[in-house]
């Protein structure tokens, strides 16, 4: 039987260019297509509903001027219904994209290293992977690709500027950045083979946990609760999780994170066309004492979002840095008998208190802005937000 695999995609479905094209999203549930049945409305299967499609198809395959084949008019008239949505999320996946698709959602990739998305109809950086070619080419959150070697992007698919960007490790692709609006610059990049690391963490003025989240990766709970009882063996008093630039991931991991500090009741909430709502909670076996602070930016999104939304709903931590990117909506995956695939909107999630995320984002608790100058200084002694984040902790702890 044929799978939906349901998805909750970042702010605007954050595709890794890492030399793939997955990694901002969020595994939900998986329906059937009985299941799925229920949200078609009764009178979509009517064939004469289809009739101008046909006739239009007809005429233009036998009195075009020019000869046109009938696959380009088939995908004419997908991707036409789907512009019609204007839902930038929903998608067709053509077959190599599809199977792309499937096969790079293990966090291990061949690229640059960008998280990348659509903001404004634009390819845009999302987030450096540290340490990749394009982190040390200088590339920053919220600069737009304007051209990929010499292809312009204007009105480019997302999935086509991952394609083009990817290529044979040891290869170069040259990118056109513009940043804030300024005068195009260039960077030629080397593609290497990227893992998307999960977690890293380390002891901070001698009694603060730090714990840098990059992904949201199977076993990211995991690696984080290992993380923190190396920590708690250093006696540390309160634990700082830093999101900054984290495009998200599996929905079961944002839960796994949630419940290390969160001992029960929801987390998430997933909002369907009808109304239903499915709410999704805590594992137990959760440390609700140590002090937490979450720093977040507007790199932060999908699973950075959920669970920044359930600490701050719950009390449980303090929220510090800037508005999250604000991507709210859960994408479902349908394979297509041709072998391609439709990437369709089914639905929205919820903070534990009912709070529609979608194009609002986390606002935190405290706000603090990382200017775009200083962005290289993200984890350093002159990172302000961490700075600040460190003396919120000092308060909770004190």
């Amino acid at each position: 039987m044929k799978k939906f695999i349901a998805f909750i995609v970042v702010f605007f479905v954050l595709l890794a260019l890492t030399g793939t094209f997955v990694g901002g999203v969020v595994v939900g549930h998986v329906l059937s297509n009985k299941q799925s049945a229920t949200a078609v409305p009764p009178n979509s299967n009517n064939p004469s509903d289809l009739g101008p499609i046909n006739e239009i198809m007809t005429e233009i395959s036998h009195g075009y001027v020019d000869k046109i084949g009938r696959q380009k008019l088939v995908d004419g008239a997908v991707n036409g219904m789907i512009k019609t949505l204007g839902d930038p999320y929903t998608r067709r996946l053509k077959q190599s994209a599809y199977s792309d698709f499937e096969t790079q959602t293990s966090g291990r990739f061949g690229g640059v290293g960008m998280e990348l998305g659509m903001k404004d109809n634009k390819i845009t950086v999302v987030a450096p992977i540290k340490g990749t070619p394009a982190d040390r080419a200088g590339a920053q959150t919220g600069d737009r690709i304007v051209k990929i070697d010499s292809k312009e992007t204007t009105g480019m698919a997302l999935e086509q500027a991952v394609k083009l960007i990817r290529g044979d490790i040891g290869t170069k692709v040259t990118l056109t950045f513009v940043r804030n609006g300024g005068k195009p610059f260039t960077k030629a990049l080397t593609r290497e083979q990227i893992k998307m690391p999960n977690v890293s963490s380390k002891v901070l003025n001698n009694d603060i946990g730090y714990i840098q989240m990059l992904a949201f990766n199977s076993d990211t709970g995991r690696d984080v609760s290992q993380e923190m009882n190396a920590l708690k063996t250093k006696k540390v008093k309160g634990m700082i999780v830093d999101l900054r630039n984290n495009p998200g991931g599996l929905l079961t991991e944002a839960i796994s994170l949630s419940s290390l500090f969160i001992k029960s009741g929801p987390i998430v909430k997933v909002k369907s066309r009808t109304g239903k709502i499915e709410t999704f909670t805590a594992n137990n076996g959760a440390d609700d004492k140590i002090p937490l602070v979450v720093l977040v930016n507007r790199g932060s999104a999908s699973a950075s979002e959920i669970f920044a939304g359930a600490i701050q709903d719950t009390g449980r931590g303090v929220i510090v840095g800037e508005k999250s990117f604000g991507k709210g909506s859960v994408q479902t995956v349908i394979p297509l008998n041709d072998g391609s695939a439709l990437i369709m909107t089914t639905a929205k999630y919820l903070t534990p208190k009912n709070r529609l995320l979608s194009k609002v984002g986390v606002m935190p608790d405290v706000v603090i802005k990382l200017p775009m100058k200083d962005f290289h200084k993200v984890g350093t002694a002159s990172d302000v937000q961490l700075n600040k984040a460190k003396e919120v902790l000092r308060g909770l702890i004190d």
